[in-house]
């Protein structure tokens, strides 16, 4: 990108009447806005415009609840985190000072739901383009819970996004495609929001003209944002709110793990400009991507459901991540599982087909930090009365272990059906 080729004064028009549009649905119309960011050059300009819409609007007028939202999947590309955790914070810091009634939110999923207990814990292989499970757990499942709070309290509201028609023939077919009402098109799977686009014929240069002639209001300055990109040499991974928005192409800002791309470029790049974290985390992505090669022998011969295939990663193949990744914990200086992710691993494992006696986690844990982990009174007593009832009834541990571990799984997530099937299919297992 050439910064002396922007057209700093041919899009003035453009962008006053985008903020023009967007100033009257502020004030006119009732409902609430969300606002996706995903801190790439798209939705920091939406939400540059719509901070000065809210800051040009005189004080006894700002009575629009307005929500930015934000994912961090956990397993984001640290330096892309960072620049976001950081603009967050100024935006909250200014809208906070002028009493703009704009709220920040970082969304995260849950741990139970996290890339490593999915992976390391469940022995989900990691994705790739036909089986691409992190897009819906890890992004669209952490937005829709807000959302539908929200609109739960505010009956419907307005979800401005970032997509540009210029950003790929597939995202412009897909703009033209949906159904309009006063420019606002219906979200297909939220039935109380509706989607604004508000650059949606902006160029990439006039993006770049508008964010580089110009302080975002809340003090960043955008050339750090220019550098970022010019190091990571990708695109940005947008807000996604459904599974037609696209999750990350080719050119990408999103994931260090992810193993849908041939080549992380954004990571390679960032790596080739100074970032040498970035070293050992393309490292271990390549090692997920031969982790879930089934002619590597790391997978089962069956399938979650009985079915012979491709299955899950092995225990084995489970532990031995366990120990790479705590070991890459050591070389990159990055915090990459929360006790609270080991314990629910531990669980996991408990119930795994050949499964784990309920201290294999605490094992590895122990050798590679040389700290023990907190084993409560209460599991020591249930492990001991499990031996019990196994003995006295003549049950395989196993067995035992497998079946209380699913149905605890269960009993957290509040929901019960598929239990009886995955019971049954434990039992299959001893036939």
């Amino acid at each position: 990108m050439n910064q002396q080729s922007l057209p700093l004064q041919d899009s003035a028009s453009k962008y006053e009447d985008i903020k023009s549009q967007l100033r009257e649905l502020y004030i006119n119309d009732h409902r609430p806005w969300l606002v996706g960011f995903s801190g790439g050059k798209d939705s920091t300009l939406v939400a540059s415009l719509i901070f000065s819409v809210a800051f040009e609007t005189p004080p006894e007028k700002r009575n629009k609840p307005i929500a930015i939202l934000c994912t961090d999947t956990r397993v984001e590309i640290p330096a892309i985190l960072e620049t976001v955790e950081g603009t967050l914070a100024n935006m909250q810091r200014f809208s906070s000072k002028n009493n703009l009634n704009i709220e920040v939110h970082l969304l995260r999923p849950p741990a139970d739901q996290s890339f490593w207990v999915n992976i390391v814990g469940r022995g989900y292989p990691p994705p790739n383009r036909t089986f691409r499970w992190c897009t819906q757990r890890l992004k669209i499942d952490p937005v829709t819970v807000f959302v539908q709070k929200r609109t739960s309290q505010w009956g419907e509201a307005i979800l401005h996004l970032g997509a540009r028609r210029a950003e790929s023939s597939t995202r412009a077919r897909s703009l033209k495609e949906r159904s309009l009402s006063n420019g606002l098109r219906r979200h297909e799977n939220l039935a109380k929001v509706w989607i604004a686009n508000p650059i949606e014929h902006l160029t990439t240069e006039e993006v770049w003209a508008y964010l580089l002639q110009r302080k975002n209001i809340w003090g960043d300055d955008n050339k750090n944002l220019y550098r970022l990109y010019s190091n990571a040499s990708g695109g940005e991974c947008p807000l996604v709110v459904d599974k037609n928005t696209p999750s990350c192409g080719n050119s990408r800002f999103g994931c260090w793990t992810c193993t849908v791309v041939e080549k992380d470029k954004a990571s390679q790049g960032l790596l080739a400009s100074g970032d040498k974290r970035m070293e050992h985390l393309i490292e271990f992505r390549d090692v997920l991507a031969w982790y879930r090669d089934p002619l590597n022998g790391k997978r089962d011969t069956k399938r979650m459901n009985g079915a012979d295939g491709s299955g899950p990663l092995t225990l084995q193949s489970r532990k031995e991540l366990l120990e790479k990744i705590l070991e890459l914990e050591k070389l990159s200086g990055i915090k990459i599982l929360s006790d609270e992710e080991l314990f629910l691993i531990q669980r996991h494992w408990k119930a795994a087909r050949c499964s784990d006696t309920g201290d294999g986690v605490a094992k590895i844990v122990s050798k590679s930090r040389g700290i023990k982990m907190k084993e409560s009174k209460e599991q020591n007593e249930l492990v001991e009365l499990e031996n019990n009832i196994c003995k006295e009834k003549q049950i395989n541990p196993e067995t035992l272990r497998r079946l209380l571990s699913k149905a605890a799984e269960y009993s957290e997530s509040g929901k019960a059906h598929g239990l009886p099937d995955d019971l049954l299919r434990i039992l299959q297992d001893e036939l």
